[in-house]
């Protein structure tokens, strides 16, 4: 009878044992797996090659499209690319279509498309730009979002660090557009970023050397006014 009991010990150890392996292998899989995909995964940057560089000929510029949103009767697509060439024209077709519909572009948005049925698509921009930031024109107020009647965009249009990509570390533009894109209208150059604050009023900072300057641009008047918010 001992026997019996010390071989069925013996044989619920190994058992234990293997299943413990399985355990220990899996676990240290999973860690390694997530270790990889941290280290391989970076977010999405847009190169900068100048336009007199004879390798941008060579270099075809990857462009995707995506579908973004919809404003009243005018359907959004955001053109996405790995680089742009600068002071060169958008003329490539994307080459990929990808259908989403949220209103948040990409990391490496460079332009936006918008089309109605039956005309013409008409493109935001003649030559590609970082698109940093996007707020669509709404006509309704709720608790999140206020009254824009136009679109706003912060684009980063050229390298000014001069470290060879367009990010948010570049100098920006503030610009607006009718809903549909049209009219296309600059406010103020080289801002850190925006805020919209109230129905159709925006909130601008930009950066000094001594401080960072505040202004309150009224989008349906066109009126932008700076905040004395000196010490």
């Amino acid at each position: 009878m001992s026997n019996r009991i010390m071989d069925f010990i013996e044989k619920s150890n190994k058992v234990l044992l293997f299943f413990a392996a399985i355990f220990v292998i899996i676990v240290v899989g999973k860690n390694v797996l997530e270790d990889i995909m941290r280290k391989d995964y970076s977010p999405p940057t847009v190169q900068v090659i100048k336009s007199d560089d004879t390798k941008a000929i060579e270099q075809k510029v990857k462009l995707e499209k995506q579908y973004v949103g919809l404003i009243n009767d005018v359907h959004i697509f955001e053109i996405t690319s790995d680089r742009v060439v600068q002071e060169q024209p958008y003329s490539l077709s994307a080459e990929r279509i990808v259908i989403s519909s949220s209103f948040g572009l990409s990391e490496n948005a460079v332009n936006l498309m918008f089309t109605k049925i039956g005309e013409q698509r008409k493109l935001l921009f003649e030559k590609n730009a970082l698109i940093v930031e996007f707020s669509p024109s709404r006509d309704k107020q709720t608790q999140y979002d206020k009254i824009l009647s136009k679109n706003i965009y912060s684009v980063a249009k050229y390298d000014s660090n001069n470290d060879g990509f367009l990010n948010d570390h570049d100098k920006k533009e503030l610009l607006v557009s009718e809903y549909d894109g049209s009219n296309l209208t600059p406010v103020m150059d080289d801002i850190k970023g925006y805020e919209v604050v109230d129905n159709d009023l925006v909130l601008i900072y930009s950066a000094s050397d001594a401080d960072t300057l505040y202004f309150i641009f009224n989008i349906r008047t066109g009126e932008l006014q700076k905040l004395d918010t000196a010490w």
